[in-house]
């Protein structure tokens, strides 16, 4: 049983401590500027700044606004102009507001991608901590197996649910609040897991003695 305990112990931290280390080279030491960042449209620099989902709803209503208003002015233009060459300049003068309202609806469903995901981290971390501390209970009142499944199981949710599998580039505000739910929670996992061994050896110890 020590055997199995200790593999499992040492197992969860080879998961946790490489994770947590990538958490935290993503969050303040990868290189995020590129030479091309120059020729992106404004709109982008406008999503980098947003604070709130609301302001860039903001925006794509703007934008939206924007590409209806050109494209009904490209529409008229047209219909004045019966020059195949004129009406291919009428049509180009919506193509940027449109592609600007595409480009503010992706990063709005990512953003409520990235917000559900934090939802998601906090549920089910929370299930697993639920999980761990029934199954040092029932380890306590020397149900060892019941009590080693339960925790293993704990620590396996924690470890899943912070695990790196988010890449989302644009650095938005609610990607940065993500990364760092990611690096909290996996920090407060290590430290779970120590004092879990910790219990588990003085129980341990404490059944030996009486033995």
């Amino acid at each position: 049983m020590q055997a199995l305990q200790k593999t499992l112990f040492i197992l969860a931290l080879l998961a946790l401590f490489p994770q947590t280390v990538r958490h935290l080279y993503v969050k303040w030491f990868e290189p995020t500027s590129s030479v091309l960042d120059k020729y992106e449209p404004p709109v982008k620099e406008g999503i980098k700044q947003a604070g709130s989902l609301d302001e860039l709803v903001k925006q794509y209503d703007e934008a939206k606004k924007k590409a209806d208003e050109a494209k009904k002015k490209a529409e008229d233009e047209t219909r004045k102009k019966a020059s195949e060459a004129e009406g291919h300049d009428a049509a180009i003068v919506y193509q940027a507001p449109d592609s600007e309202r595409e480009i503010l609806k992706a990063s709005i469903q990512e953003w409520e991608s990235r917000a559900k995901e934090i939802f998601e981290l906090r549920f089910f971390w929370s299930c697993g901590l639920v999980l761990l501390l029934l199954g040092l209970l029932c380890y306590r009142q020397q149900y060892l197996w019941s009590g080693l499944t339960l925790i293993t199981t704990g620590i396996s949710e924690m470890i899943w649910w912070t695990s790196p599998t988010f890449r989302w580039e644009g650095g938005s505000k609610e990607f940065e609040k993500l990364l760092t739910n990611k690096i909290a929670f996996s920090l407060a996992t290590i430290v779970l897991l120590l004092i879990t061994g910790y219990f588990a050896e003085r129980i341990n110890s404490l059944r030996v003695k009486r033995a």
